[in-house]
Parts: structure tokens; sequence; C-alpha cells
């Protein structure tokens, strides 16, 4: 399912914030950090899976005056910890786009069951990249080249996938009929249970996609 876009502003208005998904599990933002702009002083409640879809240059400073800065090139995906009060400035020439996930769950009282035979890292690990686990989510890069088709595989639990690339695909099921996974750079894809799918790309160029599984 494709959620649409609403617009909203953070304070100061050094970025402009868009929800594109806010459920019991998890909240999505789409964030354009504008240059030069310092954000007002805040903290971040949950957990994140931080999406990078442009290059760019932060400086984030905390209360006790220390200033930390961090340089991203699009395409990368990292993890930040839930934390204490920080001022945020895109201190770079341009936007910088980041696709913010928020892990809302606690950590599961015991591990989810994966089936080995259908899991995706197991099954194609030329495909999909593991970028890091943790007790609150698994985070890989799915890639797909023109005319591939993936093995089928299977999600455990709630998950979502982030575009890195334009997609052109149709997605296929065991006991349903196939449905279009169509989108750009940016756009989110959120399932809920688990399913057995593959995925054909049906674009003219490779396909790349951030998965995220909220465990």
């Amino acid at each position: 399912m494709r959620f649409l876009l609403c617009l909203a502003f953070l304070p100061a208005l050094a970025a402009q914030s868009t929800t594109v998904l806010d459920n019991p599990t998890v909240r999505v933002i789409d964030a354009l950090d504008q240059p030069h702009r310092k954000g007002a002083l805040h903290k971040h409640d949950y957990p994140r899976v931080m999406i990078y879809l442009t290059d760019g240059d932060l400086d984030i400073a905390t209360q006790d005056g220390h200033v930390e800065h961090q340089h991203w090139k699009a395409g990368d995906v990292a993890w930040s910890p839930a934390g204490g009060l920080h001022t945020s400035e895109n201190v770079g020439e341009a936007p910088l786009r980041i696709i913010e996930v928020e892990i809302k769950s606690p950590p599961p009282p015991a591990p989810l069951k994966r089936n080995p035979a259908l899991d995706p890292l197991a099954l194609d690990p030329k495909r999909n990249h593991l970028l890091f686990e943790n007790p609150l989510a698994r985070v890989f890069i799915s890639t797909l080249e023109v005319d591939g088709r993936e093995k089928w595989h299977e999600h455990a639990g709630a998950r979502l996938a982030v575009l890195l690339t334009p997609l052109s695909a149709r997605v296929e099921f065991p006991k349903k009929q196939p449905a279009p996974m169509n989108g750009g750079p940016g756009d989110v894809f959120w399932s809920l249970e688990p399913v057995r799918h593959r995925t054909t790309n049906l674009g003219a160029r490779p396909a790349r996609i951030v998965v995220v599984e909220v465990k």
C-alpha cells in the first residue's frame, strides 16, 4: 500500500516535515532540511532508522556545547538512538532530504522466528545486504537488476520498504493476483503481516530499496 504525503512544518522552519505514515508500530517522516537554518532545541523519544536520499552535512549540537559534524551521501542508512536535547543544522549549500523511521514498538519478549528457507538474506545474499540489526529492527538493502525477479521469500513481522531509486515492479503472491509496486525515491510501502512473495523489476534501470523489518 502506498501512502500520500501531508505537509507540516517543524519549528523555526529549519525543515519541511511530511508525515508519511503513523501507526502504533512506526512513524515515518519525510524531512527536507533547508541550508543554514538551525532548528529549535528538541529531542527524539523513539530510536530511528535514518535514510539519506541526498548528499549533505549536518551539525548536531547538544546542550553542553558539544558539536558533532555528520557527512552523508545519498543512499546512506544509519541507526539513531533516542536521545537528549539538541539542535540540528544543515551546514551544506543544498537541501538535505531524509526519510526518518521512528520505531515505537518495545523489544519483543522473544525473538521473532524466521524460516531460514524463506529468509531473503539467506536465500539471496547477492541481492540483499544486511546494514544492521538490533533488538528493534533488521535493516538491509535490496537490489534488483532490470528484468530481475526475486526468489520466493518471506519477512517475519511488520516491515516497510523505502525506495532509493525509481521503481516499476510487479509483486507476486502464492494465492492471489499480482500487484503493481511503482514509485520514486523516498516513497514508502508498509506491510503489517508476514507474507510470501517475490518481486520482478519491470523498469529500465536497477532498483535499490531499503527494507526495515520491525521486530
